[in-house]
């Protein structure tokens, strides 16, 4: 899925323990927990419908900077109401630097998805970007010092030839792959930027700055590169935006009814919802090596999620 907007709400922490209540019955903790995974579920279709309202503006002739441009403005729109108000959104901060590492991989992040989008296959693009959970665990590494066992490294490499399987079947790698790749390193560093701020920064903080900033650096180069779009690239536009959105309020939803561990697996979700869709609307035949691949993928993650819970229950 891609960062911005109200993005960043699947990494962000579940309420806090004491918000529930002790004695719940389990029964209710697991309608809960489907509720949630439902929501997920809704939110990769979601963001399904966006690669494709997003690339359909795109074809139309729509120039990639007044993407990310238009969804900031949407998202500055949609949290106008807290930014205005009497103590809304406090918008000072003392991790400067955090927030210029979430705004730059947002910032760059947001351009190649809509790049891979473009150029390769929606299925085959939206695959490689889901390697982001992969790319963290190396980068987690380097940024924060984080230990990383020899089994979870071996996971992460076996993730990889996931994404090498479906990156080039052929031997071969394009453009689109590589901004595809681009795109889940930068949203990777999204989810380790996020977790930098957590202790600390608000999300309504966090979603606010990086909405201004995509406004800020990409409403010049709209102007640029402007292009009277047709009306049906505007309605593209509109459309994937208001998804995007949507998505991003079912992702936020979705965390706080059920642990991160479950919802994971659902998002992959999002690779056969846009096969699915590829074939309807653009006429794509999704080959073979993005089906291994995804599964080598999603095995990789599943593994790397429970080491994780394993992880923090030792620590508990």
């Amino acid at each position: 899925m891609p960062d911005a907007g109200l993005g960043g709400a699947r990494n962000r922490a579940t309420l806090p323990a004491m918000t529930q209540a002790p004695d719940a019955p389990p029964a209710r903790d697991a309608s809960r927990a489907l509720s949630g995974m439902g929501l997920m579920l809704l939110c990769c279709l979601l963001f399904a419908g966006m690669g494709v309202c997003f690339r359909a503006a795109m074809l139309e002739g729509l120039p990639v900077p007044l993407l990310p441009f238009a969804r900031g403005v949407f998202t500055v729109l949609v949290m106008l109401p807290w930014l205005l108000r009497a103590g809304g959104v406090d918008l000072r901060t003392r991790r400067p630097g955090a927030h210029a590492l979430r705004i730059a991989a947002g910032l760059c992040g947001f351009f190649l998805h809509m790049l891979a989008i473009l150029w390769l296959p929606l299925a085959d693009a939206v695959a490689i970007m889901h390697a982001r959970p992969l790319w963290a665990l190396p980068l987690a590494f380097l940024i924060l010092g984080e230990r990383i066992g020899w089994d979870r490294a071996i996971a992460a490499a076996i993730g990889f030839s996931g994404v090498l399987i479906i990156a080039g079947p052929q031997g071969e790698i394009s453009a689109g792959t590589l901004a595809a790749i681009g795109g889940g390193i930068t949203g990777a560093l999204v989810l380790i930027s996020i977790k930098m701020l957590s202790s600390t920064e608000p999300p309504a903080r966090v979603v606010a700055l990086y909405a201004i900033a995509t406004v800020v650096v990409y409403g010049p180069i709209s102007a640029l590169v402007w292009v009277t779009p047709s009306w049906t690239a505007v309605a593209y536009l509109i459309g994937g935006s208001v998804l995007a959105i949507m998505g991003d309020f079912c992702a936020s939803w979705a965390v706080r009814r059920a642990p991160v561990g479950l919802l994971a697996p659902v998002e992959y979700a999002q690779i056969p919802a846009s096969a699915v869709l590829g074939m309807l609307v653009f006429s794509e035949q999704p080959g073979w090596a993005l089906f291994w691949g995804t599964l080598i993928m999603v095995g990789a993650t599943l593994y790397l999620a429970r080491s994780a819970g394993r992880e923090a229950r030792g620590r508990g």
